[in-house]
């Protein structure tokens, strides 16, 4: 527990002049002191306690912008928690005069620190940072159409765990801090390791394009127990039951998420892809299309059942192949559908949050979604015998490493590979009759044969 319990805000005084307050000590001790800087009250957002964006001041001839002063407000917010941090270390609560004193010290150091004209390579903030990360990096592909919202979630995240944080301050010590605000607010550890992740291939890309970071936050790794996700799917005769139910006149709506769903399982699309699919993506009974999340080029045959599930929707003249609607709706609809269906088979996950385990059972209606489909292509593709080359072509994996997690779950791929046994023993049982067979019985049944053949 922190012994030093304290809270900030920035405001602005009646003259305009911007203020950081701080209280602590249970709200015994406060203290105030003045960034600067002087803001009409017009353009100051009380509710953000910061200055509205796009807006200007006057210092003389100088012309000062919103961004200059809400980064100054940010940077002073982060040296607050580094002092709070260092007597919190050192088991002391301290006075106003030591606060002052320290405040100070610390506030003419950053000044001297950030002195440099290139901003880059200053000890910038995580969140301006992070906006230009988030600006720039989709540019160069790779980055479907929900990744933005994913990096927006852990930088929130990260922000909360500390406001006004600065790059540099981004190493490991803080990292298992961050660990920790993720422990103690529920966070499962395989989130937890994908939200680390996350954060390292942010700053792995903004190391990489001009700014300076903490090499070795690169290097760590949180120390947690995770047991891999029990990864979800539809069997092939689960597919087929689905695909095949019929739903009530009235309940429509669960026909077209049923069907959706169905054609990602019968061409591995994901769902970003159905949603762009055109009618010019489809050239000679085959999908031909770049991928929304990867850029990657895809070549899919398409089966039967894909074309078939095509004409039904032939009536639609949107820009698109499919009237799809948005992934949440498509997921709330697929548990309504899958639920009345019966696909109520028990699935079972096993996790951790920090180093306490948890068991979890659900029907499998409960948890469907789209992420489903396209495991179930790769599952059901292989369980019928398709080589995994041209299961890597249709999903556009490139290499076997990046098709691994999709492997290790075919429990019923490998059930109906060992039957090959069994098959293999029958032959055995046919041939060793046929050799038995006299040169009569052998022009019979060849006749016979032919004129099955025939028919």
């Amino acid at each position: 527990m922190l012994i030093n319990n304290y809270t900030t805000r920035a405001y602005i005084k009646e003259s305009g002049l911007v203020m950081i307050r701080i209280r602590w000590n249970a709200k015994k001790s406060e203290i105030s002191f003045s960034l600067g800087y002087k803001v009409e009250p017009e353009k100051w957002d009380s509710s953000k306690q910061l200055v509205k964006a796009n807006t200007t001041f006057k210092d003389g001839k100088k012309t000062i912008y919103a961004k200059e002063i809400n980064a100054a407000i940010r940077n002073a917010l982060s040296i607050v928690a580094e002092v709070f941090d260092d007597f919190n270390r050192l088991s002391i609560v301290p006075d106003k005069n030591e606060l002052k004193n320290k405040l100070s010290e610390n506030l003419n150091y950053y000044s001297c620190k950030c002195s440099s004209s290139d901003e880059k390579n200053n000890d910038c903030l995580f969140e301006d940072a992070f906006a230009f990360f988030l600006m720039e990096r989709p540019k160069e592909g790779s980055f479907g159409s929900t990744t933005p919202h994913k990096y927006k979630q852990m930088h929130d995240q990260v922000l909360s765990c500390r406001m006004g944080l600065t790059l540099l301050k981004i190493d490991q010590k803080f990292m298992n801090r961050l660990v920790v605000w993720y422990v103690d607010n529920n966070y499962c550890n395989r989130t937890i390791n994908k939200q680390i992740k996350m954060l390292k291939s942010c700053l792995r890309w903004l190391g990489r394009n001009g700014y300076t970071i903490n090499k070795d936050a690169l290097e760590f790794k949180p120390k947690l127990k995770v047991i891999p996700k029990t990864v979800t799917y539809l069997k092939y005769n689960e597919l087929i039951h689905f695909m095949n139910y019929t739903f009530p006149e009235e309940q429509n709506y669960l026909t077209k998420a049923r069907d959706m769903f169905c054609f990602m399982c019968f061409t591995s699309l994901r769902y970003s892809d159905l949603a762009a699919l055109k009618h010019s993506h489809i050239v000679d009974s085959q999908i031909e299309m770049f991928s929304e999340k990867t850029d990657g080029k895809l070549i899919i045959p398409l089966i039967d059942q894909a074309k078939q599930i095509i004409e039904k929707y032939s009536w639609y003249k949107g820009d698109t192949v499919f009237p799809v609607p948005s992934n949440q709706k498509l997921n709330d609809y697929l548990k309504e559908a899958a639920e009345i269906a019966g696909l109520d088979r028990i699935v079972s996950q096993s996790y951790f949050k920090g180093n306490e385990r948890y068991e979890k059972t659900a029907y499998f209606y409960e948890q469907i979604s789209c992420h489903d489909a396209r495991r179930t292509f790769v599952v059901c593709s292989l369980s019928l015998g398709i080589p995994m080359t041209i299961v890597m072509r249709a999903t556009g994996h490139s290499d076997y490493e990046s098709m691994k997690p999709y492997i290790e779950v075919l429990n019923e791929t490998q059930r109906i590979e060992m039957e090959k046994w069994n098959k293999q023993s029958y032959k055995s049982e046919v041939i060793s009759m046929i050799d038995k067979l006299d040169i009569r019985q052998l022009e019979q049944l060849s006749g016979y044969i032919k004129g099955i053949l025939i028919l």
